[in-house]
């Protein structure tokens, strides 16, 4: 995989490899920790079933993160994306997310999209830092608690180096 084994200043050894249908009630399970209102376990399958690209992240043996793109043609988007909340503030958001674009780059990607609340400024704030830059917004994209949110929508321009 792309990322087999990595070091971090938290652990000896993390892995990110490709998610399999063993690995969606974990996946579904930490979406379901961070996001409001969460993709379930059919969502995810149907991912798979899609061909989607889906990884996961894991540290001794336990998921920790995962991630999920898909691409057409020249334009590859992050579907979703999520590191358990233990395990936040890392980096490992980010190492998912260098993952996502080193594929969608050596499949020949132009660009990666991403949708991202509006009041999720921690999300935003990493996808500028990354190189993503905003293009507009989706009016009452998302549900929230009192009604819809906006969604923000990023782009990052992506070159055989990956950026």
């Amino acid at each position: 995989m792309i990322f087999d084994k990595m070091t971090t200043a938290y652990s000896k050894s993390i892995d990110i490899r490709t998610m399999t249908e063993a690995d969606v009630p974990a996946a579904a399970a930490i979406e379901a920790s961070v996001q409001a209102f969460p993709w379930t376990e059919s969502l995810f399958y149907q991912s798979l079933k899609d061909d989607h690209s889906a990884w996961v992240m894991e540290e001794a043996g336990q998921i920790i993160g995962f991630a999920v793109s898909s691409q057409v043609l020249d334009e590859a988007s992050l579907l979703t994306i999520g590191v358990r909340p233990d395990w936040q503030r890392r980096g490992l958001g980010r190492q998912l997310i260098e993952c996502v674009i080193e594929q969608a780059s050596g499949q020949g990607a132009a660009v990666l999209f991403l949708e991202v609340r509006k009041s999720n400024k921690g999300a935003r704030s990493l996808y500028r830092r990354m190189g993503f830059v905003e293009t507009g917004v989706r009016k009452g994209y998302y549900r929230a608690l009192d009604g819809r949110e906006d969604a923000i929508l990023m782009a990052l321009t992506v070159d055989e180096g990956g950026r």
